[in-house]
């Protein structure tokens, strides 16, 4: 048992060490040699920690077990490993050289403007429809630079420590955040922003206890139901914002048209049947950049994998 207790804090203090390494090693490289970089650490990471590297397996086969190998499905994962390490060390790198307010920068192109412009018209704010994909961690500063205030709602992270460190990243960067906890305060600010005409992005890809549960790549599971009630309750239009590298390596911002929102009177009926549709839309990003999500997470828990 006192050996159980010893892993978790290790892992963690593991995490901040190889975060300072990263730091260290972008700074003394060319910005040219970081794809090589990246692929080197994915690589490393890829082999060393174990239990990230089962869970990206495991829900790789869960969604893919059907129509790809096992052997097709470790490479999907060593290239997931190898994109996540690349986000990584391209923060760090603008971190390292005191340039991270520039980090927004990445995105060199931006598609579908003309719809945050007009959703902004209507004055109820705008509801962007995020997910953990692409770089998304440099997508709201972007937008900031582009004339869009906007916010997140953000969960902390369980390492206090690291949590600092990301905290200070996301303020120099520009980031603006709500914390998750305590949710009546969340709610509150993310009301105001709404109000005051802003975007307030929603990313509802991962896994909510508290949720509905709607199918995602073919899968029933929780998912939050925040960007529902919150276009139901305001009116704010929900716009789709996503932030993918392309094969050239450029990153493009894309903002998609405005989802339908069901409205039928029925408020739990409604609740359940937008966050499918945006569930839906973000599935088609995922299934278009699979190695670009974030499958780290235990998106499925509980689901038995069942392959024909």
């Amino acid at each position: 048992m006192e050996w159980k207790n010893l892993i978790k804090p290790v892992g963690r203090w593991c995490g901040r060490v190889g975060l300072k390494l990263l730091v260290l090693m972008v700074y003394i490289i060319p910005l040219k040699w970081i794809d090589g970089l990246s692929r080197l650490l994915g690589d490393l990471a890829y082999i060393l920690v174990r239990r990230h590297r089962v869970q990206t397996i495991r829900n790789l086969r869960l969604v893919y077990g059907n129509e790809k190998s096992l052997a097709e499905i470790r490479s999907m994962a060593r290239q997931v490993f190898r994109y996540g390490m690349r986000c990584m060390a391209e923060l760090a790198y603008y971190y390292s050289h005191n340039q991270i307010s520039r980090a927004a920068d990445l995105i060199n192109e931006v598609e579908g403007e003309e719809y945050l412009k007009e959703a902004t018209k209507q004055k109820k704010g705008v509801i962007g429809l995020g997910a953990h994909i692409g770089n998304f961690m440099v997508l709201g500063p972007k937008l900031s630079s582009l004339g869009y205030p906007n916010t997140a709602i953000m969960r902390q992270m369980r390492d206090a420590k690291l949590e600092l460190t990301f905290k200070k990243v996301r303020e120099e960067m520009g980031q603006n955040y709500i914390s998750k906890l305590p949710t009546s305060r969340s709610v509150r600010e993310a009301l105001r922003w709404l109000k005051d005409g802003k975007t307030l992005m929603l990313y509802i890809d991962q896994r909510s206890g508290q949720g509905v549960e709607v199918d995602f790549l073919g899968i029933p599971t929780l998912t939050a139901t925040g960007a529902a009630v919150f276009a139901l309750k305001t009116g704010a239009p929900v716009l789709p914002i996503f932030n993918i590298r392309g094969d050239d390596g450029v990153y493009k911002l894309i903002i998609d048209r405005p989802v339908e929102i069901e409205r039928t009177g029925d408020f739990e009926r409604d609740v359940r049947s937008n966050t499918a549709r945006f569930t839906k839309v973000i599935e088609g990003y995922v299934q278009k950049y699979p190695t670009q999500w974030f499958w780290l997470h235990r998106r499925w828990k509980g689901k038995e994998l069942i392959l024909d």
